[in-house]
């Protein structure tokens, strides 16, 4: 069974800090689910590893690297202020992105399923 992880130092507040792994957990089950692509799970992640003092951790860096190299594209509720001309466009550079990425993505993903399994065993007690 997984132990919890260490606190980090610097996180005052236990309960969000718990609230935000059990977030990670949930991106990277609804990227491994399909609900979510590979780019909208790297935004998810990146701001969520930073709030957890978790950003070093090998599986969270997949994510920041898959961010940092598609932060310009199109993905998600900002989709409703593009012109669809430019969507059409733009969607041919995420499908490569997403397919680029997609085999790193569900490695890291799987291994954060795994290292915050902990986090929603503790919130189902």
């Amino acid at each position: 069974m997984e132990e919890d992880l260490p606190i980090p130092p610097g996180i005052t507040n236990e309960a969000l800090w718990r609230k935000h792994c059990r977030k990670i957990r949930a991106r990277a089950q609804d990227l491994l689910d399909g609900r979510i692509g590979v780019i909208e799970a790297a935004r998810a992640l990146v701001p969520l590893a930073m709030q957890t003092r978790a950003e070093n951790t090998p599986a969270l860096q997949v994510f920041h690297v898959i961010d940092g190299e598609t932060c310009f594209l199109p993905v998600g509720e900002v989709r409703n202020y593009w012109a669809p001309e430019a969507l059409a466009r733009e969607d041919i550079t995420i499908r490569a992105a997403e397919e680029r990425w997609r085999p790193q993505a569900i490695a890291a993903a799987t291994a954060l399923v795994q290292q915050y399994a902990w986090a929603l065993r503790k919130h189902q007690r």
